[in-house]
């Protein structure tokens, strides 16, 4: 299991990927979140990075827990959390419930 401090994460536009970090006992773990997977969890299409970090800080938890679940799985080194994780996970973000 990974633990997480309460780090400002940080958005990177190149990349298109939101980066927080986990920690497993002295190895800081890198894990990533897609714009999509973030743009998931809202009703709206498009975010600007402040709206992108008002997402992810509103889920935080649901994010935490998928890559505290993929790094137990064997993602070694960092974790990249995709749209297709919250669509097939028992963990939903509350915009995710209802939807097929």
């Amino acid at each position: 299991m990974l633990c997480f401090v309460k780090e400002i994460p940080v958005y990177n536009f190149e990349l298109e990927r939101l980066r927080f970090v986990g920690l497993d006992r002295d190895r800081h773990i890198i894990c990533r979140v897609s714009k999509d997977a973030l743009l998931a969890c809202s009703d709206i299409f498009d975010a600007n990075a402040f709206e992108l970090l008002e997402i992810f800080e509103s889920n935080r938890t649901l994010f935490e827990d998928i890559a505290s679940m993929e790094y137990a799985a064997g993602a070694r080194g960092e974790v990249n959390i995709e749209r297709f994780h919250l669509e097939h996970s028992t963990i939903k973000a509350p915009a995710m419930v209802g939807r097929a």
